[in-house]
């Protein structure tokens, strides 16, 4: 039985998923597994994961029929799940050859701790550096009202925790790792980052065409009924404003913002 489980969902992702698979089985750590789901691709994502993971028996990649989502997609890999602990792996971005090693160690350090992400390097669509994400290494339940606290794909939780608040929740499409985080931090759980670049987040022009008004929206939504969960106090409704808000930038607008708020060197 693997001590790590990596879960990995994927969707149109052929051009990308080989950086992925490739950064988990070079870890430094070498018990674990990864349950990859391909959320009914159209691009020949399912062939080219099968050419990748041939015949070791490390990967097991499972297939929907139809397209559900990465809430529903993950908890999917969660329930074939063995691992103690549960690593997210984004199928287009890559962890450090350390990440599992550093993440397990530190869960093991601290029994408190349900969940641990890390800072991430930001790489573009040909996997050249070019910013920096840092966030709070341990944020108070407050914190978590202006947003996520953590880089959701760079974390590893503890599975009987994640267990214990019913997994991703399959009816959200949106902010759906938010409203886990939450769930947990309402329950008295404790989320932290380590200050270690354990992880890349590829990040470029093509993800801000991604979100249009509907999913701010819907976005919005989640983020005011998550508000409520940590505070009943009247305010909670303008944690809705900011993605009302970013959806009036032009996308092109707000990727150049952020190019220079995370590390662009024109």
């Amino acid at each position: 039985m693997a001590r790590v489980s990596v879960i990995t969902c994927v969707f149109n992702g052929a051009d990308v998923v080989s950086s992925a698979v490739d950064s988990i089985r070079t870890q430094t750590l070498t018990d674990w597994e990864c349950i990859i789901c391909d959320d009914a691709s159209r691009d020949g994502t399912w062939k080219v994961l099968e050419g990748l993971v041939g015949g070791d028996e490390r990967f097991i990649c499972i297939r929907n029929d139809t397209n559900r989502g990465p809430a529903y997609s993950r908890n999917r890999c969660i329930g074939r799940a063995q691992g103690e602990f549960i690593a997210v792996q984004d199928a287009d971005d890559v962890s450090a050859t350390e990440r599992l090693e550093r993440q397990a160690g530190f869960l093991d350090s601290r029994p408190d701790v349900c969940a641990v992400g890390s800072f991430a390097r930001l790489i573009d669509g040909d996997g050249t550096a070019w910013g920096e994400l840092r966030v709070r290494r341990e944020p108070g339940k407050r914190d978590w009202l202006k947003g996520s606290q953590v880089i959701h794909a760079s974390v590893m939780f503890r599975k009987s925790d994640m267990e214990d608040v019913g997994l991703y929740d399959e009816g959200m499409r949106i902010a759906e790792d938010y409203d886990l985080f939450t769930r947990l931090v309402a329950r008295g759980r404790t989320v932290v980052t380590v200050p270690e670049f354990l992880y890349a987040v590829r990040w470029d022009a093509s993800s801000y065409g991604r979100k249009g008004f509907s999913s701010r929206w819907k976005e919005a939504r989640a983020k005011h009924r998550i508000a409520k969960r940590l505070t009943n106090e009247w305010y909670s409704f303008i944690y809705m404003v900011r993605p009302l808000l970013l959806s009036l930038v032009p996308p092109s607008l707000l990727f150049r913002y952020h190019r220079r708020a995370f590390g662009w060197k024109e």
